[in-house]
């Protein structure tokens, strides 16, 4: 089959559907930018966290697709507030596995969510076990996810590179990545090692989408709007200033700082939602996969949402950093009132 759709539709579909209750059948839908081609070969199954996964292969090109969906389903503000403190943003594990980075470290949040996907059971055999010992060596897989699935994405792209190799820090020319409005999920160090690990990788971001503001741009909350007319809250502006003041403290403690890999990414850029919406209708509306879609030119997905949770069991995973409680930063931090001007957010790594 000659795939008529750029392969960032393809793969933001493959992300959309992972909301769906009938994954299989979505697949077969052929009015989609998959158009019928890929087929699910391991999954779906959502794990202990509500994180969804699933692996498919194209019958036209043989590359596997890693999909995570992330265990939100409808993602507003409030979604990114639990996210800060229920994923330990504040908490940062080094990262083993891009050896030139040797500072590199991720949120202990994504890295846990990330190793109990891989230890996901289906038909007897781990997520970590099939991507690592069954998909045949050379063999291009591509991993690829929205939102919090996109932040899961990088993180178990790097580990499965180290994984099937190369070995060392030469660029994988068999793992590709593509992550969806994605909030980041490691430091500096971790996206200069990604970056350099994978030549094929992309991040698309919507101009008007708040999550992928998360974490190294957080404090454009405070003005994301204003030229669609709708001025942030200041209840939202109090707590977008007291995460960004304990991620401060806690990125000076580490002397360790968020960054998006890709550099700028792939900017799409956005429109108001034609739905006439408040502030927080237009955090969702922006945020949601078939307005990525949209900005693709992509045909939308019809989906309904997938809950269920799958069996645990034994084989090749992730292993979970180990956290010493004694030596975290504290939560919220030193007491630092960000100042009121845009350059705040870009001097903190100064």
């Amino acid at each position: 089959m000659s795939n008529t759709w750029p392969e960032a539709a393809v793969m933001m579909t493959l992300s959309r559907i992972a909301y769906s209750s009938d994954i299989p059948g979505q697949l077969q839908n052929k009015t989609y930018a998959t158009q019928g081609d890929w087929s699910v070969v391991w999954g779906p199954v959502d794990d202990s966290y509500g994180n969804l996964a699933y692996v498919a292969v194209s019958a036209s090109t043989g590359k596997y697709a890693l999909v995570i969906r992330g265990s939100e389903t409808d993602v507003s503000f409030d979604t990114l507030y639990n996210w800060f403190y229920n994923l330990y943003v504040t908490w940062q594990s080094p990262w083993p596995y891009f050896s030139a980075q040797s500072q590199a470290m991720i949120s202990y949040g994504s890295w846990v969510q990330a190793s109990n996907l891989t230890f996901a059971s289906w038909n007897g055999q781990t997520l970590g076990s099939f991507l690592t010992t069954t998909i045949p060596a050379g063999t291009t897989v591509a991993v690829t996810g929205h939102s919090l699935g996109g932040n899961l994405a990088s993180v178990l792209a790097s580990w499965i590179s180290a994984q099937r190799g190369p070995q060392g820090d030469v660029p994988d020319p068999n793992t590709e990545v593509y992550t969806f409005a994605a909030p980041s999920a490691g430091n500096t160090q971790f996206a200069n090692g990604f970056n350099g690990r994978f030549p094929t990788s992309f991040r698309y971001w919507n101009s008007l989408d708040a999550i992928p503001r998360a974490w190294d741009n957080l404090l454009e909350l405070d003005w994301i709007y204003n030229n669609i007319g709708l001025p942030t809250p200041g209840w939202v502006q109090d707590a977008v200033d007291a995460m960004e003041a304990a991620l401060l403290a806690s990125e000076i403690y580490y002397d360790s700082y968020y960054l998006q890999p890709n550099g700028s990414g792939n900017e799409l850029t956005g429109s108001a939602s034609p739905l006439n919406t408040d502030w927080l209708g237009e955090v969702t509306y922006q945020h949601g996969g078939n307005t990525y879609l949209g900005l693709l030119g992509a045909p939308l997905v019809n989906s309904s949402l997938h809950i269920g949770v799958g069996a645990l069991a034994t084989g090749p995973t992730l292993p979970r950093p180990t956290l010493d409680k004694t030596k975290l930063p504290p939560i919220p931090g030193p007491k630092i009132t960000p100042p009121g001007n845009s350059t705040f957010a870009y001097n903190r790594r100064a």
